[in-house]
Protein backbone atom coordinates (compact mmCIF):
# COMPACT_ATOMS: atom_id res chain seq x y z
CA UNK A 1 0.00 0.00 0.00
CA UNK A 2 1.07 3.37 -1.09
CA UNK A 3 1.63 5.65 2.07
CA UNK A 4 -0.80 8.82 2.87
CA UNK A 5 2.71 11.19 1.22
CA UNK A 6 2.70 9.39 -1.95
CA UNK A 7 -0.97 9.58 -2.54
CA UNK A 8 -1.20 13.16 -2.19
CA UNK A 9 -1.83 15.16 -5.43
CA UNK A 10 -1.39 18.72 -6.52
CA UNK A 11 -4.63 20.54 -7.76
CA UNK A 12 -4.28 19.19 -11.32
CA UNK A 13 -4.54 15.75 -9.96
CA UNK A 14 -0.45 15.00 -10.41
CA UNK A 15 0.83 12.79 -7.44
CA UNK A 16 3.24 14.46 -5.46
CA UNK A 17 7.09 12.90 -4.84
CA UNK A 18 7.77 12.15 -1.28
CA UNK A 19 11.04 12.29 -2.48
CA UNK A 20 10.80 16.00 -3.55
CA UNK A 21 9.20 17.01 -0.81
CA UNK A 22 12.23 15.82 1.29
CA UNK A 23 14.67 17.62 -0.50
CA UNK A 24 12.74 20.51 -0.59
CA UNK A 25 12.62 20.48 3.03
CA UNK A 26 16.45 19.61 3.26
CA UNK A 27 17.09 22.70 1.10
CA UNK A 28 14.97 24.86 3.48
CA UNK A 29 16.12 23.57 6.84
CA UNK A 30 19.54 24.46 5.06
CA UNK A 31 18.32 27.96 3.75
CA UNK A 32 16.64 29.06 6.85
CA UNK A 33 19.02 28.06 9.41
CA UNK A 34 21.93 30.34 7.53
CA UNK A 35 19.68 33.23 6.77
CA UNK A 36 16.40 33.02 9.16
CA UNK A 37 13.03 33.10 7.78
CA UNK A 38 12.78 36.84 5.96
CA UNK A 39 16.03 36.71 4.07
CA UNK A 40 15.23 32.89 2.90
CA UNK A 41 15.28 32.90 -0.71
CA UNK A 42 12.64 30.53 -2.17
CA UNK A 43 14.07 30.54 -5.13
CA UNK A 44 17.90 29.25 -3.61
CA UNK A 45 15.64 27.07 -1.95
CA UNK A 46 14.46 25.33 -5.19
CA UNK A 47 17.78 25.01 -6.76
CA UNK A 48 19.37 23.42 -3.81
CA UNK A 49 16.60 21.11 -4.03
CA UNK A 50 17.20 20.46 -7.63
CA UNK A 51 13.33 21.85 -8.26
CA UNK A 52 11.58 24.31 -9.58
CA UNK A 53 10.10 27.22 -7.92
CA UNK A 54 6.83 26.00 -8.86
CA UNK A 55 7.36 22.23 -7.70
CA UNK A 56 8.38 23.91 -3.95
CA UNK A 57 4.58 25.81 -4.15
CA UNK A 58 2.84 22.88 -5.38
CA UNK A 59 4.53 21.10 -2.34
CA UNK A 60 3.84 23.63 0.21
CA UNK A 61 1.76 26.64 -1.15
CA UNK A 62 3.89 29.28 0.48
CA UNK A 63 7.02 29.81 2.21
CA UNK A 64 5.38 29.98 5.63
CA UNK A 65 3.87 26.64 4.81
CA UNK A 66 7.64 25.41 3.87
CA UNK A 67 9.43 27.11 7.01
CA UNK A 68 6.34 25.09 9.39
CA UNK A 69 7.44 21.71 6.94
CA UNK A 70 10.96 22.01 7.96
CA UNK A 71 10.21 22.85 11.66
CA UNK A 72 8.02 19.69 11.82
CA UNK A 73 10.27 17.46 10.28
CA UNK A 74 13.10 18.95 12.49
CA UNK A 75 11.26 18.36 15.49
CA UNK A 76 10.41 14.81 14.71
CA UNK A 77 14.20 13.87 14.15
CA UNK A 78 14.93 15.53 17.31
CA UNK A 79 11.73 13.75 19.20
CA UNK A 80 12.76 10.43 17.63
CA UNK A 81 12.09 7.12 19.81
CA UNK A 82 15.21 7.77 21.93
CA UNK A 83 13.47 9.24 24.77
CA UNK A 84 10.41 7.23 25.02
CA UNK A 85 12.73 4.18 24.88
CA UNK A 86 14.80 5.80 28.22
CA UNK A 87 11.35 5.88 29.95
CA UNK A 88 11.39 2.02 30.43
CA UNK A 89 13.97 1.99 33.07
CA UNK A 90 13.43 2.57 36.43
CA UNK A 91 13.44 6.62 37.99
CA UNK A 92 16.62 6.78 39.26
CA UNK A 93 18.18 5.39 35.93
CA UNK A 94 15.61 7.16 33.49
CA UNK A 95 15.59 10.61 34.93
CA UNK A 96 19.10 11.44 34.79
CA UNK A 97 19.87 9.56 31.05
CA UNK A 98 16.15 11.35 29.95
CA UNK A 99 17.38 14.68 31.24
CA UNK A 100 21.04 14.26 29.65
CA UNK A 101 19.15 13.53 26.55
CA UNK A 102 17.15 16.63 26.75
CA UNK A 103 20.31 18.86 27.28
CA UNK A 104 21.78 17.38 24.27
CA UNK A 105 18.80 18.23 22.09
CA UNK A 106 18.53 21.76 23.99
CA UNK A 107 22.12 22.83 23.09
CA UNK A 108 22.33 21.36 19.50
CA UNK A 109 23.23 24.19 17.22
CA UNK A 110 20.83 23.48 14.93
CA UNK A 111 17.97 23.45 17.60
CA UNK A 112 19.21 26.55 19.33
CA UNK A 113 19.30 28.20 15.84
CA UNK A 114 15.67 26.93 15.50
CA UNK A 115 14.29 28.15 18.55
CA UNK A 116 15.72 31.99 17.70
CA UNK A 117 14.37 31.91 14.32
CA UNK A 118 11.20 31.03 15.96
CA UNK A 119 11.40 33.30 18.16
CA UNK A 120 12.09 35.53 15.79
CA UNK A 121 9.07 35.20 13.49
CA UNK A 122 6.27 33.84 15.73
CA UNK A 123 4.85 37.38 16.59
CA UNK A 124 4.13 37.91 12.62
CA UNK A 125 3.66 34.15 12.12
CA UNK A 126 2.07 32.62 15.69
CA UNK A 127 0.82 29.59 13.41
CA UNK A 128 4.93 28.36 13.86
CA UNK A 129 5.07 29.37 17.78
CA UNK A 130 2.04 26.78 18.35
CA UNK A 131 3.59 23.90 15.48
CA UNK A 132 7.17 24.19 17.33
CA UNK A 133 5.84 23.87 20.82
CA UNK A 134 3.33 21.44 19.85
CA UNK A 135 6.44 19.45 17.99
CA UNK A 136 8.63 20.07 20.71
CA UNK A 137 7.98 20.48 23.95
CA UNK A 138 4.87 19.70 24.30
CA UNK A 139 5.21 16.06 23.89
CA UNK A 140 8.46 15.88 26.38
CA UNK A 141 6.21 17.28 28.86
CA UNK A 142 3.18 14.76 27.83
CA UNK A 143 5.80 11.60 28.68
CA UNK A 144 7.23 13.07 31.30
CA UNK A 145 4.40 13.35 33.14
CA UNK A 146 2.91 9.41 32.36
CA UNK A 147 6.15 8.20 32.96
CA UNK A 148 5.56 9.92 36.56
CA UNK A 149 1.89 8.76 36.96
CA UNK A 150 3.59 5.27 36.58
CA UNK A 151 5.88 5.59 39.31
CA UNK A 152 3.93 7.52 41.10
CA UNK A 153 5.36 5.96 44.19
CA UNK A 154 8.45 6.86 43.56
CA UNK A 155 7.56 10.53 43.12
CA UNK A 156 7.57 13.12 45.63
CA UNK A 157 4.82 12.86 48.16
CA UNK A 158 4.05 16.25 48.08
CA UNK A 159 3.60 17.27 44.99
CA UNK A 160 -0.10 17.04 43.47
CA UNK A 161 0.16 17.59 39.65
CA UNK A 162 2.52 15.57 38.10
CA UNK A 163 2.38 17.79 34.59
CA UNK A 164 3.91 20.93 37.20
CA UNK A 165 6.59 18.70 38.33
CA UNK A 166 7.38 17.23 34.56
CA UNK A 167 7.71 20.93 33.70
CA UNK A 168 9.87 21.60 37.14
CA UNK A 169 12.16 19.16 36.03
CA UNK A 170 13.11 20.26 32.63
CA UNK A 171 13.43 24.06 33.42
CA UNK A 172 15.46 22.90 36.29
CA UNK A 173 17.70 20.84 33.63
CA UNK A 174 17.96 23.86 31.11
CA UNK A 175 17.73 27.12 32.97
CA UNK A 176 18.81 30.19 32.96
CA UNK A 177 22.21 28.13 30.47
CA UNK A 178 19.08 27.88 27.80
CA UNK A 179 18.59 31.57 27.87
CA UNK A 180 22.02 32.57 27.12
CA UNK A 181 22.75 30.23 24.70
CA UNK A 182 19.30 31.54 22.60
CA UNK A 183 20.98 35.55 23.41
CA UNK A 184 24.41 34.47 22.01
CA UNK A 185 26.08 35.60 25.61
CA UNK A 186 27.47 31.96 26.69
CA UNK A 187 28.29 28.45 25.21
CA UNK A 188 26.01 25.31 25.95
CA UNK A 189 27.27 24.47 29.72
CA UNK A 190 30.02 22.58 30.66
CA UNK A 191 29.55 19.03 31.37
CA UNK A 192 30.06 19.82 35.20
CA UNK A 193 27.72 22.19 35.02
CA UNK A 194 25.17 19.93 33.41
CA UNK A 195 25.84 16.88 36.04
CA UNK A 196 24.85 18.93 38.63
CA UNK A 197 21.58 20.43 37.07
CA UNK A 198 20.74 17.01 36.53
CA UNK A 199 21.54 15.84 40.01
CA UNK A 200 19.44 18.90 41.57
CA UNK A 201 16.64 18.23 39.42
CA UNK A 202 16.21 14.63 40.14
CA UNK A 203 16.42 15.41 43.90
CA UNK A 204 13.41 17.92 43.31
CA UNK A 205 11.56 14.91 41.52
CA UNK A 206 12.47 11.66 43.58
CA UNK A 207 12.91 13.45 47.20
Amino acid sequence: MRSSAARRRTGNGRPLSPEKRAQIIDAGKAEFLTHGFGAASVDDIAAQAGVSKMTVYRHFGSKELLFAGVIDALCRQIMSGDLERLLVLPPKVALPRFARRIMDITFAEETVELHRIVIAECRRFPELGRLFYRSGPQPCIDMLEQYLQRHRDAVRADHVSLRLLAEEFLDLVRGYPHMRALLGVAQAPSRREVAGRIAGAVRHVLG
